[in-house]
């Protein structure tokens, strides 16, 4: 719990690094951030504008920096159904057996300051109400219709005081779990208010299609060291909630997805520790008039059946400029998936609406350490972006952590896929026992229907520490969202490893840079790459290495030494090439790939690079 919480409270952080590490550089163009078609590779980054916050948890508008105009369109996607009207509050159920059965009424937690014995005997229990999904899309368009209220809500001192590390030993009281993990493989732990979490989340639980409300109770919670106890406060609803499922082995009980801080969420597959973040939604992320960030108000949570593999989650987002309706069926397994459908609704126009969007960390890697004095040699939760266009190509983008802002833009119609993964599974090239770099999950995005025009929108910030999530992946519809209109999209989020099960063509695996100074008058400085390839039909090739083509390309610029070698300890092959820049421009946008005669048997990599 305590990472998550804690790279949720980066956004300060990201707005201190907005002001003082302001720039704005424009691949291609003169004081302007352009798409151009992925087919060719764009990548676009800033000049003079403030540096954006990768993420924040606290709801409000942050400054950001000036990002590419561009227009939204409205994916054509089947509607979802959702959830319903507000419950009269119940009390939570409590197991005395280290289980909350799914059967059993919502009753008082043992410890509750607020609970009499008499009514542990006899809960009060509400009168339960039908579940209709559909009325969660219906209350989400009404709310829509009315004015904004301010989510955020005065949490007593005593919560509101608290340090990231402080609040992380609040613990919720595992044997107070709802549902049965017994009958169903699933449980549900709920997390406390406080710190940055000033948001009241209602909880709802669904059973047998009547829904019951958790109110909330100090008795579910151990305050640990913290020296806090129930009778400290009074507050109202919670933070988030978060689900387990034996994902290892059948006894265990692993987190399996979060859903902490504004709009995030994030799942877990076995044998995979937490790493990036996903979110609802973004709004004017990295856009000048300033990030707008939703949050998810309230929760539906159906309880699964006996022998059910699937846990199915409603929300109620809310934001200045928009309400939502979503659903998440949620999958355990090796690679869990999250099937996601959402029906916005807008009370005014959005400039820059930003769909599936993946939040993630890059401090440095192998091809820059760039400053960082450090026992680790790279520290990362992604170490690339993946995209699998409209046409049918596959672009590995190398990330970075920028100087100075830079956002990076893939024209594209008709997505079918896209994702922050991480690549590198070595843990030598980490050496974190902690944090586990080698075993965090990468996110892969699988639109569903036709996303129609738009770009996929890259956005990397520049960051002094590893505690600030400073990557964000997300498509952006060309068509703007007016005020009044209704935009529906589905997608899959499924948490995988190194992503070689989405394709069957070799992986850009590494990326290394070096400067090469001028040797004299006749030698002109250059920047030399070294790539290497390797996976799938490449190793079949390599005994006609003589005509195995590097087929690489860079605008503004010119290419020179290209050699191409097998490599033995590494496997697959080596890439290597010196850029050259002409004088005309000040960056260029590099692409390579590789080829055996018109066969391409490659990715295609593709990075920008500023002289």
């Amino acid at each position: 719990m305590y990472r998550f919480q804690k790279r949720v409270t980066s956004s300060s952080v990201h707005a201190l690094l907005a002001v003082a590490l302001a720039g704005f550089l424009t691949f291609g163009a003169s004081g302007l951030v352009h798409a151009q078609d992925s087919s060719t590779t764009i990548e676009t980054s800033s000049g003079t504008q403030p540096a954006v916050p990768a993420q924040a948890g606290t709801g409000t508008t942050s400054p950001a920096a000036e990002s590419p105009v561009v227009e939204s369109t409205e994916p054509t996607v089947a509607p979802s159904s959702n959830a319903p009207e507000q419950t009269a509050p119940v009390e939570p159920v409590a197991a005395g057996n280290g289980e909350t059965a799914a059967d059993n009424p919502v009753q008082p937690v043992e410890g509750d300051a607020a609970a009499s014995s008499e009514a542990a005997e006899k809960p009060a229990v509400s009168v339960p109400v039908a579940f209709d999904p559909a009325q969660v899309i219906e209350r989400a368009r009404n709310l829509a219709k009315q004015p904004f209220e301010n989510p955020h809500r005065d949490l007593p001192e005593a919560l509101a005081n608290l340090s990231p590390e402080s609040y992380a030993k609040i613990r919720f009281k595992s044997q107070r779990a709802f549902f049965s993990q017994a009958n169903s493989g699933f449980a549900l732990d709920l997390y406390h208010p406080g710190n940055m979490y000033d948001v009241p989340v209602a909880i709802n639980l669904v059973r047998d299609g009547q829904v019951q409300a958790v109110p909330y109770s100090a008795g579910l919670f151990d305050f640990g060291e913290t020296g806090l106890s129930g009778n400290d406060f009074s507050t109202q609803g919670y933070a988030g909630f978060r689900l387990r499922y034996p994902l290892g082995n059948v006894a265990g009980s692993d987190e399996l997805a979060t859903f902490l801080g504004a709009s995030y969420f994030r799942i877990q597959g076995r044998d995979q520790v937490a790493g990036q973040m996903a979110r609802g939604l973004t709004v004017d992320l990295a856009g000048p008039s300033g990030e707008e960030i939703p949050v998810f108000r309230e929760f539906w949570i159906v309880a699964p059946k006996e022998g059910e593999r699937k846990i199915t989650v409603f929300a109620l987002l809310d934001s200045v400029r928009l309400t939502g309706a979503y659903r998440f069926d949620i999958r355990p397994g090796n690679n869990s998936k999250v099937d996601v459908s959402s029906t916005l609704f807008f009370r005014d126009r959005v400039e820059k609406i930003g769909l599936a969007p993946l939040n993630s960390m890059f401090l440095y890697g192998e091809q820059k350490r760039r400053r960082f004095e450090d026992y680790r040699g790279e520290v990362h939760s992604s170490d690339g972006l993946l995209i699998n266009n409209g046409k049918g190509e596959w672009l590995w983008r190398p990330l970075d952590n920028p100087a100075n802002l830079q956002i990076s833009s893939f024209l594209d119609e008709n997505p079918r896929g896209f994702g922050l993964l991480q690549r590198d599974r070595n843990f030598d090239h980490y050496q974190d026992l902690d944090t586990r770099f080698d075993q965090q999950p990468g996110y892969w995005v699988t639109p569903k229907g036709d996303w129609g025009k738009g770009h996929v929108e890259l956005v990397e910030i520049p960051s002094p520490s590893e505690s600030n999530d400073n990557i964000v992946a997300f498509w952006v519809p060309q068509n703007k969202p007016e005020a009044g209109s209704e935009l529906t999209v589905e997608y899959q989020i499924a948490a995988t490893q190194d992503g070689s099960d989405l394709h069957k063509l070799s992986q850009a695996t590494d990326t290394r840079i070096m400067h090469i100074p001028s040797g004299g008058d006749d030698a002109q400085a250059a920047t030399r790459f070294i790539l290497n390839f390797a996976g799938e039909e490449l190793e079949y090739y390599l005994s006609d290495l003589d005509n195995l083509q590097a087929n690489i390309s860079a605008s503004n610029a010119e290419i020179r030494n290209i050699r191409l070698m097998k490599d033995p300890e590494n496997g697959g092959v080596r890439v290597m090439f010196d850029l050259i820049g002409t004088g005309e421009a000040q960056s260029s946008n590099l692409r390579a790939f590789l080829q055996y005669d018109d066969r391409v048997l490659s990715e295609t990599w593709t990075m920008p690079w500023v002289f």
